[in-house]
């Protein structure tokens, strides 16, 4: 089996090492790579011999730097194999998922922005967007908000076209023309693009957040403008704060003295289940577009970031390079969310690995059997077995969390609720019982996170159930879509199931980070 690229195993809640960096808020084994990228903020850690040379000295780089050789890249790609047999590509496997999954991904969007408003003077206004306006930020922009009105939305639009009108979004440079036209083409969806906000964008005789009478608002505070897939659904969601956090690499900047302004023109209320991540990015409460209605708002630093459905963008309906894992943009954010929001990582502490088993207590998708299955594993003394319903009422989110980045072997049938597995250690394993009929989802979720993955073999349609001892209870078909994988519960077989369990012990005991000195010898394989 192959593994993440990386071993570091540092404790995520470490403490800074370097007080002159502690308000940046960064893991430790971030701050080198930030340093890097960032050489202004090196003169203010100069003075501190320790701090210099455990940070700038190590020279490493986040990968999207100018001048960072692949060498020195965090946690590169593992590729079962360099080159497709049979396919010829200038670049490698390793190269490929680089540049699609990691950060060559962010690499790319910093390498695509162009100027669509020009400033004249630096106190003009100015606008940059990458290809199709899936990125853009801005200074000292203008934006009217009088025809939002949000009431008369009786449809409840989240995204709609006709609320910034020529002169309602705009400010002090030239625009050019042709290259706004040119961002045209994806926003058919308006969480793949921006360009449907921003194709008005106008040239205005005035200079916004200039202290004159156009402006009913003016926000000195960077600004960023988010629109949102689901909330209360793990996998959409965090699809927004993983673009987020891209974006913040395309910006350059993490501090968390910023706006968020959720950008939604329904007037509907967000729930979002999720609400206790936003603290990884603002230390603000969010801002509502809603607010704003029958307003005109200036801004002087603002960023439209990227957008979770983008085409081919993270991680929704990504194709992956066959055989290679561990993207280290998204080990990144993992480590920078678990940091900020204090989550501890712990240490096996009884010589046994931590084996949590997801529970669905939906109507679909039940593991009828699980209790069976749990009793089978809690025989086993390698193993310390949790059960676990990552329900909200019963668990906070951050306790989840808290949980899962202590676990080693995670366990469940298809759901959103495996998208932890962006927080689980990077020796860890995902055991997705059946993907029913979704195999690419989690399969390519763990690959982006660079933990191993286990699943049933075989045939996984319901007319093939029996063909690999997954047996189908139906309970009516569900409406509209027929008798559908996910809208059925299941039966598991305990002999297979024990097997695909040891395939995922096996894993663990075996990647070159897990920490075996906490193993009992004997058990030690």
């Amino acid at each position: 089996m192959s593994w993440s690229g990386s071993s570091h195993t540092s404790d995520v809640s470490t403490p800074p090492t370097c007080p002159a960096l502690a308000h940046l808020g960064l893991p430790p084994e971030h701050l080198p790579y930030y340093l890097y990228s960032h050489p202004e903020v090196t003169a203010a850690v100069r003075n501190d011999t320790e701090c210099y040379r455990q940070h700038r000295a190590l020279l490493p780089c986040w990968g999207y730097e100018e001048d960072c050789p692949p060498e020195s890249r965090y946690s590169p790609p593992v590729c079962a194999q360099e080159w497709e047999k049979g396919k010829r590509h200038k670049l490698s496997n390793t190269e490929q998922f680089w540049w699609q999954a990691g950060f060559g991904y962010a690499s790319e969007q910093r390498r695509q922005l162009v100027t669509l408003c020009e400033a004249r003077s630096q106190e003009d206004s100015w606008l940059e967007c990458s290809h199709y306006a899936r990125y853009c930020r801005g200074r000292n922009l203008y934006l009217d908000f009088r025809w939002l009105r949000i009431h008369e939305n009786h449809f409840g639009k989240r995204f709609r076209r006709d609320i910034l009108g020529p002169g309602d979004i705009g400010g002090h440079c030239k625009v050019i023309t042709d290259r706004l036209k040119n961002m045209a083409g994806h926003e058919v969806h308006g969480l793949m693009s921006w360009y449907a906000e921003l194709e008005n964008f106008t040239s205005l005789n005035f200079r916004p957040t200039a202290g004159n009478e156009n402006c009913d608002v003016i926000l000195d505070t960077p600004t960023y403008f988010m629109k949102l897939d689901l909330g209360i659904n793990m996998y959409h969601h965090f699809c927004d704060f993983l673009n987020l956090y891209i974006s913040q690499h395309v910006n350059g900047s993490f501090s968390t003295d910023v706006n968020i302004i959720v950008w939604d023109t329904s007037g509907r209320s967000y729930k979002d289940m999720f609400g206790d991540t936003w603290r990884a990015f603002t230390d603000h409460p969010l801002i509502h577009l809603k607010n704003y209605d029958g307003k005109r708002v200036c801004v002087r630093e603002a960023i439209f970031p990227l957008l979770p459905r983008i085409a081919l963008g993270l991680y929704y309906n990504l194709p992956l390079v066959p055989g290679c894992k561990n993207s280290g943009l998204v080990r990144a954010f993992s480590r920078h969310v678990l940091y900020r929001l204090g989550i501890d990582h712990g240490q096996p502490q009884d010589g046994r690995l931590r084996v949590t088993f997801l529970s669905r207590t939906t109507q679909f998708r039940q593991v009828l059997n699980e209790d069976q299955l749990l009793a089978q594993l809690r025989t086993d003394p390698r193993l310390h077995v949790s059960k676990v319903d990552y329900k909200h009422r019963k668990m906070s989110f951050l306790e989840q969390l808290q949980h899962t980045q202590n676990t080693d072997i995670f366990i469940g049938i298809h759901g959103a609720g495996l998208t932890h597995t962006l927080f689980l250690p990077d020796w860890a394993c995902l055991l997705e019982i059946y993907n029913c009929g979704d195999e690419p989802c989690y399969r390519n979720l763990a690959a982006l996170r660079g933990v191993g993955y286990v699943t049933w073999e075989g045939s996984a349609g319901l007319t093939q159930m029996d063909e690999v001892t997954i047996h189908t209870i139906k309970l009516g078909t569900h409406k509209g879509r027929g008798d559908y994988d996910k809208f059925v519960n299941y039966t598991v077989n305990p002999t297979e199931f024990r097997w695909l369990v040891e395939k995922a012990i096996m894993y663990v005991f075996n990647h070159p980070a897990f920490p075996s000195t906490h193993m009992h010898p004997k058990e030690e394989l």
